[in-house]
């Protein structure tokens, strides 16, 4: 039993040991980019509401005007348990955060009420290069 724990581990150092490369013989590295960051987008937040459902919500239109071309901006929603910027936590909160290169990460700060997945919508104009996202929270 010991001869084998010890096999395994000096397979996983001699692994570690010649750069990451895994039985298929591809690199598992991951080499993180130096991007020169060049600010936060324009953006503008708009309050909306749906006639039909009576659903509150926020539209965000974010302009990445110096995007590059095969660029998509990302979105991610994180509690307020889960940032290191606004302390102390304050768990009606939550953030959205939207990222995209060379560009800086804009978050915004809002309700922790239940986001209406099925209504959520994010759509990003390749022409005009700026990015929408509608958040729809549940009654």
């Amino acid at each position: 039993m010991n001869l084998a724990r010890r096999a395994a581990q000096d397979r996983e150092r001699e692994r570690l040991r010649t750069g990451g490369a895994d039985a298929s013989g591809a690199n598992t590295v991951t080499v993180k980019k130096n991007v020169v960051k060049i600010g936060r987008p324009g953006y503008k937040i708009t309050k909306i509401r749906d006639p039909n459902t009576k659903q509150q919500g926020l539209l965000f239109q974010l302009e990445f005007s110096e995007i590059g071309p095969d660029v998509v901006p990302r979105y991610r929603f994180m509690s307020a348990f889960e940032q290191k910027v606004d302390l102390p936590h304050d768990r009606r909160f939550q953030y959205l955060l939207v990222a995209a290169e060379p560009y800086e990460t804009c978050g915004f700060k809002i309700e922790a009420k239940e986001i209406d997945q099925r209504r959520f919508f994010d759509y990003y104009d390749k022409d005009t290069k700026e990015y929408f996202l509608q958040v729809l929270f549940k009654k």
